[in-house]
């Protein structure tokens, strides 16, 4: 029997109960949880393994949980909790609040009146460009002197010419997009650079904005626009939550992972992190590899302590950790999410 969950969506700054109707995944009530003076967005899913689903339901899933989040920001501050974040229960969602509490607070404070701004830049034609890069010199040279090369060696040739292409419009593009990231980040709180997704894009970065300069910010995407005379197609996505800069995720720990770590380093059923600390600087000194030189199963011996100070130092973020598997088994914990971009 599968076991119900709640889908979390977010946090919000409001200890009211409200509910939004059906309007979450799977058509469940999408509904405002409270804990003093937060409350997590919500709605009533049977628990299951995001990664595991079908593509196409996958995409259909993440389509509602922006939506929703969106939705959401029409009315309330949001801080977005990573897609596919779930907990069993009512009783595991008022303990995340609980321990992630002080996260999500100075989340909320720190996004307060802050937008995300999404704006891409791409080259309007594409021929063009490639043929401004065809006149450059050096690629000019190159091109007369394949013409000189035997036929044995013209594929090597065209292999080179393509490569100097490639390398000349990559840098075209990275000075192109630094000019245009030092006007707009002037009226931007933060930016962040994500991947551009093909050969035309100049630039795909987000912009941390304050609310009552999105006019501003947006009348200078205008001028970059004048500016380039139809050369350059800019697109804003917005506003949006700060998705790039503040979105929190539900962490979670294996007993077995925990205990055996807990073991590598001898420590008893409860220690503080001085304690762990102390433990992994003692066995650090005693087994270093640089003491046993040219010794493989010392070097295994010195990561595997390694890993286990990381693992429970990971675990542990109060003065005194227990590790019995009662407590290891309900450990929440609530942080920020590492976000994909330069």
């Amino acid at each position: 029997m599968t076991q119900e969950g709640k889908f979390i969506y977010g946090f919000i700054s409001t200890n009211k109960q409200k509910n939004l109707g059906s309007i979450g995944i799977e058509q469940g009530d999408v509904y405002f949880f409270p804990y003093k003076d937060v409350a997590a967005v919500v709605s009533d899913l049977p628990l299951i393994q995001f990664d595991s689903l079908p593509k196409e339901t996958l995409l259909r899933n993440l389509a509602i949980y922006q939506t929703v989040i969106e939705e959401v920001m029409n009315r309330h501050h949001i801080i977005p909790m990573k897609f596919g974040n779930m907990v069993r229960g009512e009783e595991d969602l008022r303990r995340m609040l609980e321990k992630g509490y002080g996260q999500i607070n100075i989340s909320l404070k720190e996004m307060e009146n802050k937008i995300e701004l999404d704006v891409a830049a791409l080259w309007s034609d594409m021929e063009t460009i490639l043929k401004e890069i065809s006149e450059e010199e050096e690629v000019k040279s190159l091109k007369a002197e394949a013409l000189t090369k035997p036929p044995a060696q013209v594929f090597e040739s065209k292999i080179k010419l393509g490569k100097l292409v490639k390398d000349t419009l990559d840098k075209k593009r990275e000075q192109c997009a630094s000019q245009l990231s030092d006007v707009l980040k002037k009226d931007a709180e933060n930016y962040r650079s994500h991947a551009v997704m093909d050969d035309s894009m100049i630039m795909n970065t987000a912009f941390l904005i304050d609310k009552d300069r999105q006019e501003t910010f947006e009348s200078k995407v205008d001028q970059l626009d004048k500016q380039y005379n139809g050369k350059i197609n800019f697109r804003i996505v917005g506003p949006l939550p700060p998705y790039s800069f503040t979105t929190l995720e539900m962490k979670r720990v294996e007993f077995g992972e925990v205990n055996e770590a807990r073991e590598v380093l001898g420590l008893g059923e409860e220690a503080t992190i001085s304690e762990i600390k102390g433990a992994y600087r003692e066995m650090s000194k005693r087994f270093h590899p640089d003491k046993y030189p040219g010794d493989l199963e010392a070097q295994k011996r010195f990561e595997k302590m390694t890993k286990a100070y990381q693992r429970l130092s990971d675990y542990c973020h109060e003065d005194r950790c227990s590790f019995k598997e009662a407590d290891v088994r309900d450990w929440i914990d609530v942080r920020k999410s590492v976000v994909s971009g330069q």
